[in-house]
């Protein structure tokens, strides 16, 4: 991986030119150099075995070949020699250099330097004199190795220049002279010795110029351990007496800028180096996360849109350095890997700890120049340590997952039972226990750091300092409507309505709009039952796949989307004659994932949109409502494509709606998994929720305030809240239409009306 050498010096403005002449010339010299290595690598190249294009036919190579080598190689002489002197003599005065011009086969345009004393330097400066590879070099090597069967020889000339011309130094300037400031900038790649020496040398060069010109090297970067050496005694004196009483222990910034804390212990990882351990880059996906992270520029635009890093409660986990913590234990691997006997424990929790500092919401993509997700990064990290049976066991995770993939009714009867019913009903107590004895306020208002896994004990109380929703529906909405067998298509229609009169949909629920907050499946189904469609259900319980793809479950995740696919394929096959050509969902995973299912090729010409969205086509909007006020959380996997999430809300609901920004805290199974990083995320949205509600009740100050979304998850990690700000209950938008449109008993309405002759169910 490249990176640069920042030396930053302050010049007295008369002497700006003098410096930059000098830069100039170090330059030349430096191109120059890398071409008499191109010439030497090129010479090594040719007297080796030259690879021909011959079609497998039996012709001898050395009669192929001929003259043609020793041709090319004396050639690549001439021109070394030539730019070999070019670069002795660059103080040659110029009327002495230019009378061997002739002899040593130099071109030379007019002279346009006006410099006093002209030299040889000053014909290279100007461009008048050039050492040019592909005017020198290049095309009559191409010449002499012309034809197809000469081509392997002509990429073999053209490779070996690629490869020297990576190592080639040159120093960039930019500045604002005003203030004398100089940015004088090394670009280096950390993966070639030799180059990283040579720029040494060169800053050597650099610092030297500066001093002599009467300039200062602590420019406005001021110093650091690439400058340390370059400053005397006498200069660090001051500062060193004034951090001994300052600081006598040396606690601050312990080591630096003290004698020794210079280059002579500075590491760098080298992805380039990589290539030697391809043995070990193939065996795991390190090589892809490496070369995922690689183009990083450390500029820190993801840090803020970065739902786990929260500067209060944890200033370690933004993407950049999450990055560069991933990189380093990248080079641990490897390293580790040649020199012991496999990878140590502790460095796998580290990169598990990464990993799990992600909600996957790729909200780190949109600032990012170089566009690195790192959510997708993370995703593959967890699947790294789920491939090589380091991933750590998680019950909780294990339980929900366990729900989410199920698909047998009576099992996910008993799991509601069981994890919903009853673990949601004791958790709530826990946490009103923990509240009264004063066990939870102080995490809550100031999360602690995530330094690896809390201890079990912090973690039970991370897990309980907000209470789980309650009052959730008894069944699921398939229970509800008899429909669970997988092996039936469910086909809901007015039967007051003809068949011309009606829009068929294929709605797929998902597992959160299904089988945990079964009233946004049947919410979402009333209101198309409402706007005339004809809504085709799945046959049975399914789960998207997405769920165990973000969770580094990526073949289970494949396997559940494939299996979906195909059983779409039968479903189109057996309703082909309702010609869907719009498929819903109400959950923004399930979006996300059912991109990827290519639908217009399970119901072509098909569109996949959210049932809002599909409303808010529809012409319904709701009128007048009074004595409520609103704010809408936009979920990080927003299932909106079409309009913006807050447009959408405020033209459903007919009146002001407020976007409230930041990540719930729930983000599928996060809050389960690591409830600690959960805590340091719901923090942050608190504060939020807090400003959000306050704002709104500046205007209504006793109507109450709901918080609605567009994802089950959400839903559940915005009922938590339900006793901070004031009391603020959340729901969903599609909920909240139904209840206004359809009246408050509209869920016992629509399923009586949809049982009662509403129902067509069709064998797949």
């Amino acid at each position: 991986n490249a990176f640069k050498i920042n030396e930053d010096v302050v010049i007295p403005l008369p002497r700006m030119g003098e410096y930059c002449d000098a830069i100039e010339r170090i330059n030349i010299e430096l191109s120059t150099r890398n071409k008499l290595e191109l010439c030497d690598a090129l010479a090594e190249a040719l007297s080796g075995e030259l690879p021909l294009h011959t079609q497998d036919a039996d012709i001898d190579a050395a009669e192929i070949i001929g003259e043609r080598r020793q041709a090319a190689l004396d050639y690549v002489t001439s021109v070394r020699a030539r730019w070999q002197w070019l670069l002795d003599h660059l103080d040659t005065p110029l009327a002495e250099a230019e009378a061997q011009f002739d002899a040593l086969g130099i071109a030379a345009d007019a002279l346009t330097n006006s410099a006093t004393d002209p030299v040889l330097f000053h014909r290279l400066q100007d461009y008048s004199v050039r050492t040019s590879w592909k005017t020198e070099l290049r095309a009559r090597l191409i010449k002499i190795f012309e034809g197809d069967v000469f081509r392997p020889v002509r990429e073999k000339v053209d490779a070996t220049h690629a490869q020297v011309l990576r190592g080639r130094l040159f120093v960039a300037l930019h500045m604002h002279a005003g203030d004398g400031n100089v940015h004088t900038n090394i670009p280096v790649n950390s993966d070639n010795y030799a180059m990283l020496q040579l720029a040494n040398e060169t800053v050597e060069r650099i610092m030297a110029i500066a001093r002599k010109l009467d300039g200062v090297i602590s420019g406005e970067h001021g110093i650091g351990i690439t400058k340390l050496d370059f400053l005397t005694d006498a200069e660090m004196g001051s500062y060193w007496q004034y951090k001994k009483q300052v600081d006598p222990e040396g606690r601050f910034n312990r080591g630096k800028l003290q004698r020794g804390a210079n280059l002579d212990r500075a590491y760098t990882p080298s992805f380039g180096l990589m290539g030697h351990e391809s043995l070990i880059m193939e065996q795991t996906d390190v090589g892809e996360i490496a070369n995922d992270i690689k183009d990083c520029l450390r500029c820190g635009k993801c840090k803020p849109v970065c739902s786990t890093h929260v500067p209060r409660a944890n200033l370690l986990y933004s993407p950049r350095n999450k990055i560069l913590s991933t990189s380093l234990l990248v080079e641990a691997f490897l390293y580790e890997e040649q020199t012991r006997r496999g990878v140590s424990l502790a460095h796998w929790a580290e990169f598990e700890d990464v990993a799990d500092h992600c909600t996957i919401c790729h909200k780190c993509l949109k600032p990012c120049p170089v566009d690195i997700d790192f959510g997708d990064v993370s995703v593959k990290m967890r699947n790294l340590l789920r491939n090589q049976g380091k991933k750590s066991f998680n019950p909780g995770k294990a339980a929900a997952m366990a729900f989410l993939t199920v698909k047998d009714p009576a099992t996910i009867k008993l799991i509601r039972k069981g994890m919903i019913e009853w673990g949601y009903k004791a958790q709530r107590w826990a946490h009103k226990t923990a509240k009264s004895f004063g066990l939870i306020q102080a995490q809550v208002t100031q999360p602690p750091a995530t330094l690896k896994k809390a201890p079990l004990k912090a973690q039970v109380i991370h897990f309980i300092n907000k209470p789980m929703p309650g009052k959730l529906p008894k069944r699921t909405s398939r229970a509800l409507m008899d429909i669970e067998d997988d092996k039936v298509i469910p086909v809901i229609r007015n039967p007051q309505l003809r068949a011309d009169q009606s829009e068929a949909v294929f709605y797929f629920p998902g597992c959160g709009s299904e089988r945990l907050f079964s009233q946004v499946g049947l919410a979402t189904q009333a209101m198309l039952y409402h706007v005339g469609a004809t809504t085709v259900l799945p046959p049975g319980y399914l789960c998207c796949g997405y769920p165990q793809t973000a969770a580094g479950e990526e073949d289970k995740g494949q396997k559940i989307t494939t299996d979906n696919r195909v059983l779409f394929h039968r479903v189109a096959n057996t309703l082909n004659y309702l010609d869907i050509k719009t498929v819903v969902v109400s959950c923004g995973t399930c979006m996300d994932q059912l991109q990827k299912y290519q639908f217009d090729k399970i119901f072509p010409g098909c569109r996949l949109i959210d049932i809002h969205e599909y409303l808010m086509e529809k012409g319904v909007k709701l009128d007048g409502i009074t004595g409520q006020q609103y704010m809408y959380h936009e979920p990080c996997h927003t299932p909106m494509k079409i309009h913006s999430g807050i447009k959408v809300a405020n033209q459903l609901m007919g009146t002001r709606v407020d976007l409230n920004d930041r990540c719930c805290g729930e983000s599928g199974t996060l809050a389960v998994a690591r409830p600690d990083i959960s805590t340091q995320v719901r923090f942050r949205k608190q504060q939020e929720l807090e400003a959000g509600a306050a704002a709104l009740r500046e205007s209504q100050p006793t109507a109450p305030v709901k918080v609605l979304t567009s994802c089950p998850s959400c839903l559940q990690g915005l009922s938590r809240y339900a006793n901070d700000g004031g009391g603020i209950e959340a729901d969903y938008i599609v909920v909240e239409i139904a209840r206004h449109l359809l009246g408050e008993d509209w869920l016992p309405g629509y399923v009586e009306r949809a049982n009662n002759g509403g129902i067509e169910r069709v064998l797949l």
